[in-house]
């Protein structure tokens, strides 16, 4: 499924880069936004295409005459009868010429990097709550990956910050295995499985320890987690069904909102790029 959603973004970038309206002139932006996509897809054996969802708009920081607009790309599954597939992606435009990014040109960086979509308050389960209270005034949630350098040293410092005010901030954890790190899907199997063996507190246990992990192995990744947690799992029960679909809901999620990267962080439904926004709450608190 994942491949099929990179080759629909493929696609769309290809096309996307004529970066030509060829929808009616007198039309209103959102429908030449929407009408330019629906011509971009091209059906195939894979898929057909059902509609365009605008999903959020706003002017853009870095030039206000341009928009960016984030979308959802609904697609009928031809070999899946009543499936659908929704991809969302964000362009930018100014009413003429459609962009799928630009770049920094002082960094380098790619702009889609600042934007992003407001985190839905679904999110904030109690399956997926770490720590502090669910009801608590500020809602901080991180995808992470237990293999990424970055997340092994931010969650540990996060998870400490709401454990000392958990009055404050409710943390929500979500699985987001990076393909940068073989071991991680593994991991991530193994720490799902942990959860619903009654472990509650393996996501902690794994963020002391630091796998860094060369295997590509599937059983060579789990022993060394087998050896490190003192646990006795076994492939099939990592890969079982439920394991599996409750991985990729965290990474449907993940998709939904366009993370690709971690440690990525919400603050209140906002993304926060600078992951200790959540600071200023507990200066206040005290």
């Amino acid at each position: 499924m994942r491949s099929l959603m990179l080759k629909l973004l493929t696609t769309l970038i290809t096309l996307s880069s004529l970066s030509l309206f060829a929808a009616d002139a007198n039309a209103d932006l959102d429908t030449k936004v929407t009408t330019f996509l629906q011509k971009a897809i091209i059906p195939n054996e894979n898929y057909t295409f059902d509609k365009v969802v605008i999903l959020k708009k706003e002017a853009m920081k870095e030039m206000p005459d341009w928009m960016v607009y984030f979308v959802r790309i609904d697609l009928n599954l031809v070999k899946q009868e009543g499936k659908k597939l929704s991809v969302n992606d964000m362009v930018f435009t100014n009413g003429t010429i459609l962009s799928k990014d630009f770049s920094n040109l002082n960094n380098g960086r790619s702009v889609k990097g600042s934007y992003s979509l407001d985190m839905d308050a679904s999110a904030y389960n109690k399956e997926h709550l770490l720590a502090g209270n669910l009801n608590a005034p500020h809602k901080i949630v991180v995808f992470s990956d237990p293999s990424c350098p970055f997340c092994m040293d931010f969650v540990p410092e996060v998870l400490a910050d709401v454990q000392n005010h958990p009055e404050t901030f409710a943390l929500f954890y979500y699985h987001f295995p990076l393909n940068i790190h073989p071991a991680s899907p593994t991991l991530v199997k193994a720490m799902i499985f942990a959860e619903e063996k009654g472990d509650h507190e393996i996501v902690k246990k794994v963020y002391k320890e630091f796998f860094d992990i060369k295997e590509t192995d599937e059983k060579a990744i789990l022993d060394i987690f087998n050896k490190a947690l003192n646990k006795n799992f076994t492939l099939e029960q990592i890969n079982q069904a439920q394991i599996l679909q409750k991985l990729s809901n965290d990474e449907a999620l993940a998709n939904a909102l366009m993370v690709n990267g971690t440690p990525t962080i919400y603050l209140d439904g906002k993304k926060d790029d600078t992951k200790r926004s959540y600071r200023k709450f507990i200066k206040e608190s005290k």
